[in-house]
């Protein structure tokens, strides 16, 4: 379906046609933006999460092409949800959007690009704008580590620890603060408890706050008691008896879901 709106503003033709990312606050860009890669972004998510990003082309030409997504190359969705403004000099903004549901650790350095042509082939040559913006993932996994009494009882603190799936992201200060203000917003703690040791993010809580805060459980966290990994929690102590229920976290991937 494509939405059309038509627009009061007047725009010089000498504008050509350009992609962009919509703003969103967990796309960062690059500290230092070498030439050539200006289209590209840094999109900083937690496994379990929903992202939806939403892609721009500018001062298109009629007729409307296609926006095409693709996920490390692969085909993803497609435009069926188009928002097209026209100026009243016949040019096009044109918005489209790919939500990607439950965020695992594999797609940690996955690249999401958004691609738009208006280039037709005609003698021998390819005329027109082709473009597309990319955004690189970092996506942060959690690990909560529990002494074996603490999970007994359910009284004392437990370590949450936040770190890059696959490597961390040295020099990239934008990602690192982009990281904190979520992983501050998800624990409802303050900045100074948060504590960064190299490319690991950690924060200590009562485990009974664990238990009840949904935004941190939705990270399907893996559970290390005493050093050993669990796929338990949370735990419970009742009269002697300690009931856990079972997640199987760490066992099982949860597909992503592109829509």
């Amino acid at each position: 379906m494509i939405v059309l709106i038509v627009t009061l503003v007047t725009l010089s033709s000498v504008w050509c046609v350009q992609m962009q990312w919509r703003d969103d606050p967990d796309l960062v860009e690059f500290d230092t933006i070498q030439q050539g890669r200006e289209h590209i972004k840094l999109m900083v998510a937690m496994v379990g999460e929903t992202i939806d990003l939403r892609c721009q082309v500018l001062f298109a030409s009629q007729p409307v092409k296609e926006i095409r997504w693709k996920v490390d190359g692969d085909p993803r969705g497609k435009s069926e949800n188009l928002i097209v403004t026209k100026t009243m000099d016949g040019k096009l903004f044109i918005e489209d959007h790919l939500k990607i549901n439950n965020i695992t650790e594999a797609m940690d350095g996955s690249t999401v690009s958004c691609e738009y042509a208006e280039a037709q082939k005609g003698s021998g040559d390819w005329a027109g704008y082709t473009g597309r913006v990319e955004a690189v993932m970092h996506v942060f996994k959690l690990t909560i580590k529990t002494p074996e009494e603490v999970c007994e009882t359910s009284v004392g603190n437990v370590q949450l620890v936040f770190e890059e799936s696959m490597g961390s992201s040295p020099g990239k200060t934008k990602v690192d603060k982009r990281i904190r203000s979520k992983i501050i917003e998800r624990t409802n703690i303050k900045s100074d408890e948060l504590y960064h040791d190299t490319s690991k993010y950690s924060v200590s809580l009562p485990i009974a706050t664990v238990n009840t805060n949904q935004d941190i459980l939705d990270m399907k966290p893996e559970i290390i008691i005493n050093g050993t990994i669990s796929d338990t929690w949370p735990c419970i102590c009742g009269s002697g008896t300690v009931v856990a229920s079972t997640w199987g976290i760490g066992l099982v991937m949860i597909a992503a879901d592109f829509s």
